[in-house]
């Protein structure tokens, strides 16, 4: 073969390499698409204004993962909540007497004795961290999660997923929440553009029924 044909052969197979690669990196794209989630943030409190939340391809979360899971059924909530992993299995979970929650001796959260509505509230129960099983907090001192025990340890098949804070877009009017704290809550919605891609409005995640 002519050192021309060698050239124009490196050339071919540099060229279809670089195919290949594009092709493998959109059927990723595409899949990673397909197989996540985009949830639109209407809570002040979290900074962004939405959250992409990939899938955990088996593993559990970790300690300080943000994460969105489904509460309980009891709570009636039609949008999943957004909140961060702050007891694993194995850590312990204590209450003292004025309803500050510990985990491994560490006080991470107060809980209130009613809710807004005036109902009581039940503190979670202490205990070890069982397999399978996560204390889901936010920092707000309003927030329903793990510190009650209507929330209480989160099961590992109701979390969905890792959110991931989306970058702000000001041009498009995507710059931090879309309210602020003086606003009330809006009725919660969900609208499936792909499947598995949802655009959930968790306005819930930090005005919650503790209040008092």
């Amino acid at each position: 073969m002519s050192a021309r044909g060698l050239r124009f052969g490196r050339r071919d197979r540099r060229r279809r390499g670089r195919t290949g690669l594009a092709v493998m990196v959109l059927l990723a794209a595409l899949w990673l698409v397909t197989a996540s989630r985009v949830h639109v943030n209407a809570s002040w409190s979290d900074g962004a204004w939405g959250y992409l939340v990939l899938p955990l391809f088996g593993q559990d979360p970790m300690r300080g993962d943000l994460v969105l899971f489904q509460p309980p059924d009891s709570v009636a909530s039609r949008v999943p909540w957004l909140k961060t992993v702050r007891g694993v299995p194995g850590m312990e979970v204590a209450v003292g007497p004025d309803g500050t929650v510990l985990l491994d001796g560490a006080p991470v959260a107060r809980a209130k004795r009613r809710a807004l509505d005036g109902r009581p509230l039940e503190t979670v129960a202490p205990g070890t961290i069982p397999p399978g099983r996560f204390h889901l907090h936010a920092d707000h001192p309003d927030s329903h999660d793990s510190r009650y025990a209507e929330i209480g340890l989160v099961p590992r098949d109701r979390i969905l997923g890792r959110a991931v804070a989306l970058p702000d877009i000001p041009w498009l009017g995507l710059d931090g929440p879309f309210v602020g704290p003086e606003d009330a809550a809006p009725s919660p919605v969900s609208v499936t553009i792909l499947p598995n891609l949802t655009v959930g409005d968790v306005r819930a995640i930090d005005y919650p029924e503790a209040g008092r």
